[in-house]
Parts: structure tokens; C-alpha cells; sequence
């Protein structure tokens, strides 16, 4: 699995040094040829505007056009009515436009508004043909970035395995589960297997949000949610068994638990609407209220325990619960994606 993840990170990687690579090489040549001042400078546009995502590129770029207006006025400010030494007017419009910038969260536009204060500062031009100039420098630099993540690589397929392979492990973890609360199994195989699980999810959470942010679709949104949904479930799941590690001995009401969780088994997967697995839960809960009464303090705290391991399962079957109340209506539950 991490060899997978590794792999995909190298090519991500790769592809987007591609990317800037010749989107700056292709916004010189543009500043070049419309006889730009500066024009190299639109190359540095460009690799400091690709980002991972498309929508990331998108709010940089919008940022980065915002950002330049208001830097442009300090320029007015501090070259034309600050100070009589250029360098010193350098450092004042920095300090005021670095300041403006973390004021409205445009960080990353900083070391383009501070190679275009050099401009100003190599060339004392303040005319409306000079801020022009600039401006289609960033026009062209952000444009080129925009372009070069306009059509990004889907992870759709990738997408649909991660949630197979979640469901896969969730329902091997089950088994385990069953099978260690009638006393069959070791622990250690559950305690593995659920760090694994949660690993996997973290990766299919990552790939589901950088989908996302790739196709702008508010329906892609739906993976994110799914990961985080099995996310919640993998936490329940550790909490359950962290409560039966403390049980020293099963007793013998263990084995009507094991049996509900092996019942669960089949329908770990991502279009069960769990109401009929909550209705058999309550009848699991009246079945235990009706056991005898523990007949010693060790077996009514691991009794206890047991009633908790319920609790905990109801929560795992809510989690899911929520999701598809949520869903009820997509194509993606209904079985059209």
C-alpha cells in the first residue's frame, strides 16, 4: 500500500514539475514576444502559480490579481510620496505590503508583488503603461498555470478501489472480531489489521479531496465524506477494542455479540442503509437485558464492558446511518456511478 501511495506521490510530483517547466517556459516567450519589460518575470509567475489542484490554482490566481492591485497603490505610495531614497522606499512598501497580505490571507502572492516592487525600484516608471505592463505580466504568468492544471489526471477509478479495499479491511476486521469475542482468535490479528484500516482511509481521504478539488463538481464531495465517514467507524472500532483488551475472561453472553458482529459482516458496504441492522441491534440489546445476573464483581465488569462494545457498535451503525441519509438520493448510492 505505501509503495502504491509513494508511486502516485512521484508521479504528482513529476507531472507538476512538467508543468512548470513549460508553462514558464511558454509565459516568457508570450512576454517576449508582446515586448514586455521584464518579461522573464512571467516565467516566475507561472512557477509560483501551479499548484497541486486545479481549485487551488483558481483561488491563487484570483488572489494573486487582487493582491497586485492593492500593491500597485502602496507603490504609488511609497516611491512617489515616501521617503527620498529607493531603497529605503523598497523596504517600507515590503513591510506595508507584506503586512496587507497576511491581513487577507494572501501569503503566497508575496514574492510576486515583491518582484514587481524591484521593477518599480530598477525602473522609477509610475505611468499607467508601466502598471500595465506588470499587470499583463501576471495576467500571463497566472494564465499559463491556469492553463497547464486546467485539465488535470481523474482519480475516479483509484477512488473506487480505496473504497473497496476500506470495506474489504472493515469487513476482515469484523470477522477477527467475532471470531476473538468466542475466544478463537489472538488479539494482535485485530489490533494490526485496524491500524492498516486507518491508514488506508487517511490515504483514500487524500486522494478523495485532491479529486475533489481537481473537478470543482460538488459531487465529488461525496468521497471525501465516505473516507470520513469510515474514518469515525475505524475510531469506534478501536475504542471497542480497547474496551474488550480489558476483559480477562469472555463470558458467555461474548458469543451472542460475536454472532451479531459476524451478522454484520455481509453488509459492510457502500449502499447498505443499515435500518434493518439497527432493528436486529435492539433485539441483540433485549436478548442481554434478559441473561441472568453475573454471579461474581469479574463478570459483571466484563458484562459491563460487553454493554459498552453494543453502544459502540450502534455508533459504528449511526456513522453510516448519517451518510446515507445524506445520500439517499444520489446517483452514487443508487448504483448510476
Amino acid at each position: 500500500m505505501k509503495t502504491g501511495m509513494e508511486l502516485h506521490k512521484k508521479r504528482k510530483i513529476a507531472l507538476k514539475v512538467l508543468k512548470i517547466a513549460v508553462g514558464s517556459c511558454m509565459a516568457v516567450a508570450i512576454a517576449q514576444v508582446l515586448d514586455l519589460q521584464y518579461a522573464a518575470s512571467a516565467g516566475i509567475v507561472t512557477l509560483l502559480s501551479v499548484q497541486d489542484t486545479r481549485r487551488d490554482t483558481i483561488q491563487l490566481a484570483a488572489e494573486r490579481f487582487f493582491s497586485f492591485l492593492l500593491s500597485v497603490l502602496l507603490v504609488f505610495l511609497c516611491f512617489r510620496y515616501i521617503g527620498k531614497h529607493d531603497w529605503v522606499n523598497y523596504g517600507i512598501y515590503i513591510f506595508l505590503m507584506v503586512n496587507v497580505c497576511y491581513f487577507f490571507g494572501w501569503q503566497n502572492t508575496i514574492s510576486v508583488n515583491a518582484v514587481m516592487g524591484t521593477h518599480y525600484l530598477l525602473t522609477p516608471d509610475y505611468s499607467l503603461n508601466f502598471a500595465a505592463n506588470e499587470l499583463v505580466l501576471v495576467f500571463i504568468g497566472t494564465g499559463l498555470a491556469l492553463a497547464m492544471n486546467w485539465k488535470m489526471p481523474s482519480n475516479l477509478k483509484v477512488l473506487r478501489q480505496d473504497i473497496r479495499k476500506v470495506e474489504d479491511d472493515i469487513q476482515q476486521i469484523l470477522r477477527e472480531l467475532a471470531c476473538y469475542l468466542q475466544g478463537d482468535l489472538d488479539g494482535e490479528h485485530v489490533w494490526f489489521d485496524l491500524d492498516r484500516l486507518e491508514e488506508s482511509i487517511l490515504q483514500g481521504l487524500e486522494r478523495a479531496r485532491e479529486h475533489a478539488h481537481n473537478t470543482l463538481s460538488e459531487d465529488d464531495y461525496y468521497y471525501i465524506e465516505y473516507m470520513e465517514m469510515r474514518l469515525q467507524q475505524c475510531a469506534l472500532l478501536q475504542a471497542l477494542r480497547h474496551r474488550i483488551w480489558k476483559i480477562n475472561e469472555m463470558p458467555s453472553q461474548a458469543k451472542i455479540i460475536s454472532d451479531y458482529v459476524g451478522y454484520l459482516i455481509r453488509y459492510v458496504h457502500e449502499k447498505n442503509i443499515p435500518n434493518r441492522q439497527r432493528e436486529e441491534l435492539q433485539q441483540v440489546f433485549d436478548q442481554m437485558k434478559q441473561q441472568p445476573l453475573p454471579k461474581d464483581r469479574e463478570e459483571f465488569e466484563s458484562r459491563a464492558i460487553l454493554y459498552h462494545v453494543l453502544l459502540d457498535l450502534e455508533d459504528f451503525l449511526l456513522a453510516k446511518q448519517r451518510f446515507t441519509d445524506r445520500y439517499i438520493s444520489s446517483r452514487i448510492l443508487k448504483g448510476e456511478k
